[in-house]
């Protein structure tokens, strides 16, 4: 990696200030050329000295990560949400699943699954947790393109059925493509306003709610479903510690957000009286490869609708994200909560 007279400055200030994974992250999304497999997936992905692994680890310390994640929590979570996902609808259809445009982990069963067998697998799963009759009315928290709803639909699920949603590009598909009942509404913040619902369920987006948020959302959650209703989620959650440099790092991808640890949000929902019957982790990575070997294959195209700079973005967020799950920083889990049939007098 040469770094230019330009941009020795930038790069000096962003290692200083962000650290060693930063600043060759942002070096290498202002690349003048498209991101090559070496210059991206390779790179990241390949082992580290121990020396490198352990600044990778250590800087910025501890200190500096929180007062940096702190200010960074100052955006709103609709800024947050669209600097990701408000790019362009077409370029993510380029590396989605093409049936139902799930940017949530799928389940490969095996090394010979596509990336639609895939996403049908997981959508499947989930299904089961929710142990639907046909009938129950169902709330999406984050409800991305509408696939899951989608699924449901095609399931012969007859029952209600809303998402909630913070991008409009996200919004206008939903609604405009595939008719469904989705509204521009933070989850976190809003009211629940069609509650009771007998479902309630999020696929990846439990890790835009911030730990100071969790237990506001899972009471609102708790309210919101009537007695024996299951609130059902897919999320990845942090494992060792709760301000890793690598938090500092997704600030280039998703500012504003900050994961908790997995016990905080099984302590949080367990104590506005949700009882936990299913907890399981399932693997990322596979996905976050399939959707980077897609990218690439599509980099003219991408690189037309979006521009250079956010296709190298991708280009450096896929095997990042991938690392973070090899090294366990995080797991992915599913889980099931269940409104008890009859309320314990808190």
């Amino acid at each position: 990696m040469t770094i230019t007279l330009k941009q020795y400055p930038q790069c000096i200030s962003d290692l200083f200030t962000c650290g060693l994974m930063y600043a060759v992250a942002e070096y290498k999304i202002h690349s003048p050329q498209p991101l090559t497999q070496s210059e991206s997936w390779d790179f990241w992905t390949q082992p580290r000295s121990s020396f490198m692994e352990w600044l990778a680890r250590t800087y910025p310390l501890k200190t500096q990560r929180m007062s940096y994640l702190n200010r960074m929590l100052d955006h709103d979570h609709a800024s947050g949400i669209e600097t990701h996902y408000d790019v362009s609808n077409d370029f993510y259809a380029l590396f989605l699943d093409e049936r139902y445009r799930f940017y949530t982990c799928a389940e490969f069963q095996s090394e010979q699954d596509s990336l639609e067998e895939a996403q049908t697998n997981k959508a499947q799963y989930l299904l089961s947790l929710m142990q639907l009759q046909g009938t129950e009315s169902v709330l999406d928290l984050g409800c991305g393109w509408g696939a899951m709803l989608k699924f449901l639909q095609d399931s012969g699920h007859q029952g209600q059925l809303a998402g909630y949603t913070l991008s409009k590009e996200q919004l206008t598909y939903g609604q405009q493509q595939l008719g469904l009942n989705v509204s521009l509404t933070n989850f976190i913040t809003n009211d629940f306003v069609e509650a009771p619902y007998e479902r309630i369920f999020s696929i990846g987006a439990l890790e835009h709610v911030r730990p100071h948020e969790l237990k506001d959302l899972y009471q609102k959650i708790y309210d919101a479903l009537v007695p024996g209703g299951l609130a059902v989620h897919q999320f990845f959650s942090l494992e060792r510690e709760p301000y890793p440099t690598s938090m500092v790092l997704m600030q280039l991808f998703f500012p504003g957000s900050l994961l908790s640890m997995h016990e905080t949000h099984i302590q949080m929902a367990q104590e506005v009286g949700f009882q936990i019957t299913h907890d399981s982790i399932h693997d990322y990575q596979p996905t976050l490869q399939a959707w980077y070997q897609r990218l690439l294959k599509k980099q003219d195209q991408a690189i037309e609708l979006v521009g250079l700079e956010i296709f190298n973005r991708y280009m450096t967020f896929f095997p990042t994200a991938w690392l973070f799950f090899q090294q366990h920083e995080a797991e992915l889990h599913r889980v099931v909560m269940k409104k008890p049939e009859t309320e314990k007098h808190k």
